[in-house]
């Protein structure tokens, strides 16, 4: 099995197991009675454990490697996940903590790792092409079970979407365990390479923080996440008011129009290389948000919310590939200077997330989404502005 083939395997499988339970997270929650205040809260104690844990993990993952990384994430969600069946506000919280971590030993260590492997290797691979399709065959995947998990298996019984998913988080570390040695030989975890993660984290730090050209790229990453705070986490809510037996079929049309960006994305990634192209990727997605909001129609809704997540795509690989390839500076510091972008974006997401769920209990879901889009309009004007203001200086 080659690097690539393991990536891809990997990735269906990751996304499989997430796939049981994201079409219906949220409104699980609330079918435990908790509020949007509340699963806000939980949402946002989730990317603010991110942010404490991503550096570290991050640090640690380049010094004891990708295979031991990535098998402490699978138990961390595991535990998470056994957590969520209880119908504590503490265990919910503390779920959170759980996960968090898992997806900090976990946020871009493969990407990372079939870089540098075929790096060593002398071997060229198109890390934009990669993406892309490892995007598409999970979507697939992500489509039927999705669909399958919201239509039938948390219609007979809401908690069994969660079990199953730890079924195959558990089958996606044996894979691991058996295969990736094979690939990679792996360090073993010690105070040295402990050490070691501390002088990665401050070469890093110097390569990221220090340089404002490096500060300007993260925060322009970031705005997607800002602007998909509201879609990403209510849609179940928003269609389970219009029509509760649609949101199977909106999971499959979300996973079909991710599909199609990647394809998009896939034949058009040589055009798609400018970083004015993410401008008008997101001047596009909050005109489909604001026509999403003002348009009753549950099928007119339907058409646009998918239009949406092809954009959104589109703009999620393409940061994928920048940061690669304008934010990462050595293959060395590779994981740890991503995850310094990870750790920005969780500060960020972890304040909002709060906001959303107090404004939504207070204000609706639409007027909660309208006031992050006036938001990302006003970090994008300002970026024009200062833009505009130093090409005149010039």
């Amino acid at each position: 099995m080659n690097n690539t083939k393991f990536y891809y395997l990997y990735s269906i499988l990751s996304t499989t197991a997430l796939s049981f339970f994201n079409p219906i997270l949220y409104i699980y929650l609330l079918s435990k009675d908790f509020s949007f205040t509340e699963v806000g809260l939980y949402l946002s104690i989730f990317w603010l454990a991110s942010f404490m844990t991503e550096l570290p993990c991050g640090a640690i993952t380049d010094n004891i490697g990708a295979k031991n990384s990535i098998l402490l994430s699978m138990i961390f969600r595991v535990v998470g996940l056994i957590l969520l069946l209880s119908n504590s506000l503490i265990l919910l919280y503390i779920s959170a903590i759980l996960s968090a971590i898992a997806e900090s030993f976990q946020s871009g260590t493969l990407t990372s790792w079939l870089v540098n492997v075929n790096n060593k290797n002398n071997e060229e691979i198109d890390i934009g092409k990669v993406l892309s399709r490892s995007s598409l065959y999970s979507l697939f995947f992500s489509a039927v079970i999705g669909f399958i998990s919201a239509k039938y298996v948390y219609v007979y019984y809401k908690s069994l979407s969660i079990i199953f998913s730890m079924i195959v988080f558990i089958i996606s570390f044996l894979f691991t365990y058996l295969f990736m040695q094979k690939l990679e030989q792996t360090q073993k975890i010690s105070i040295e390479n402990l050490k070691g993660s501390i002088v990665t984290v401050k070469n890093s730090l110097k390569e990221t923080l220090y340089v404002k050209s490096s500060i300007f790229l993260m925060i322009l990453f970031v705005i997607p996440s800002i602007l998909d705070l509201g879609p990403s986490n209510q849609w179940q809510a928003v269609f389970e008011k219009l029509d509760a037996d649609i949101i199977g079929y909106v999971w499959i049309g979300i996973s079909v129009s991710g599909m199609l960006g990647s394809v998009i994305y896939e034949k058009l990634s040589n055009r798609l290389s400018k970083l004015r192209i993410l401008y008008f990727f997101v001047g596009v997605s909050i005109g489909m948000l604001l026509m999403f909001i003002f348009i009753q129609n549950v099928y007119a809704k339907f058409i646009i919310f998918m239009l949406f997540i092809v954009f959104f795509t589109l703009m999620s690989i393409q940061i994928s590939v920048f940061m690669h390839r304008y934010l990462v500076k050595s293959d060395e510091n590779r994981t740890t200077t991503v995850s310094i972008f990870y750790t920005f974006e969780s500060i960020i997401v972890a304040i909002l997330l709060s906001v959303n769920g107090v404004l939504t209990d207070k204000v609706g879901i639409e007027n909660t989404w309208l006031a992050f889009m006036a938001l990302v309009g006003v970090i994008i004007l300002s970026f024009m502005f200062v833009k505009f203001k130093k090409s005149r200086i010039k």
